[in-house]
């Protein structure tokens, strides 16, 4: 059976331009889980119970933020299966975001399965997402931590989606380094599952890459791949159930850049077959600034030399960075473009690793 993989993904530009641009090898067996923030989302306020058209509508009335999700979606993806969590946008304990959007996907005939996090979902969503088990049939994804996976007896009683239903994928969030350390007991803690036959699919997800390289040297500094590592290890070990694999594709876990003020380093991050290559520029502006475009040429121009690199062929993400290392007129690209082709490389390459 072939390992199944789900790259857990914020929903911004660059991460949607990653996706449109996989290769057919690239998209084989995976599964986007997509966590969208109230600032990709185009209208946050609480929905309402649907009322009568004003009178004089506009000529041409605005999209509902719904249908450009989905049209999103579409474009970047297409019909697979995904999985949403949309825990971010408010909501009541009748009417929530994620009403409508399942409403809008399935009428362009998208496949999104609802995902929670049960341990600090809010009401009106896992509401919400109960309403969408019950009306579309779906299934749902129930992202647990490592206490949950070891306290499952106490708590399973109450989760509201048949097992069989279920994809159950145990996010350790930044702690996969941690859990590997552990050796014997974290192979013995994912052995003694609860009812492991049980679940419609079992997923071991985490992340690595930190959100800030503040205290980081700069330059290039390798991070062991330590999900990746942990996945290898309890395969090897034997938990005695099919164990998929997913893993944060951009910035480490519930991370986010939104509110650190410029200007900021140049920054980008590499997949290798066994770490992260991050590379940790300086600002733009100010004492000791270089230019962003220089900064992405020298990146560029490293990970090209690499000579345990393994550029692979078909990967877009590859294309464009030796296209930005054969310089002008190439452009060295923006902080999206650079996501883009990180998150490109690393789907491509983790999807080729896995059995």
């Amino acid at each position: 059976m072939k390992t199944k993989y789900i790259p857990i993904l914020r929903w911004k530009q660059g991460e949607r331009v990653a996706l449109s641009n996989l290769s057919n090898a690239g998209r084989l067996d995976v599964t986007p889980h997509l966590v969208l923030l109230q600032g990709q989302y185009g209208d946050t306020k609480i929905p309402k119970q649907a009322k009568a058209p004003p009178k004089t509508p506009p000529k041409v009335p605005p999209a509902p933020a719904s249908d450009v999700f989905a049209k999103q979606i579409a474009d970047a993806w297409g019909s697979t299966k995904c999985y949403l969590d949309a825990a971010d946008l408010p909501g009541t304990a009748m009417a929530h975001h994620l009403d409508n959007i399942m409403a809008s996907a399935l009428a362009v005939g998208l496949h999104i399965v609802p995902s929670i996090k049960t341990t600090n979902a809010p009401p009106s969503y896992q509401a919400a997402v109960a309403r969408m088990i019950q009306a579309h049939k779906l299934g749902a994804a129930l992202r647990i931590s490592l206490s949950d996976l070891t306290t499952m007896p106490t708590w399973i009683g109450s989760w509201f989606c048949p097992a069989h239903e279920t994809d159950l994928i145990i996010d350790l969030a930044n702690s996969a380094a941690n859990v590997l350390a552990l050796g014997a007991s974290a192979l013995q803690a994912f052995a003694n599952l609860h009812q492991p036959a049980s679940w419609r699919s079992i997923t071991l997800a985490g992340g690595n890459i930190p959100a800030m390289l503040s205290g980081y040297t700069i330059g290039l500094t390798p991070l062991p791949r330590a999900e990746l590592n942990l996945w290898n290890a309890l395969k090897a070990g034997g938990v005695g159930y099919n164990l998929d694999f997913g893993d944060y594709a951009t910035i480490g876990p519930d991370a986010s850049t939104d509110e650190i003020p410029g200007p900021v380093p140049i920054n980008a991050k590499y997949t290798l077959p066994s770490t992260f290559a991050v590379f940790h520029g300086v600002k733009t502006k100010g004492p000791g600034s270089i230019d962003r475009g220089l900064q992405y040429q020298n990146y560029a121009g490293q990970i090209a030399a690499m000579p345990n690199r393994g550029a692979m062929p078909h990967c877009w993400g590859d294309a464009m960075i030796d296209l930005v290392n054969s310089g002008p007129p190439a452009s060295p690209g923006s902080p999206t473009s650079w996501v883009s082709f990180s998150v490109n490389r690393h789907i491509e390459l983790t999807r080729y690793q896995l059995p």
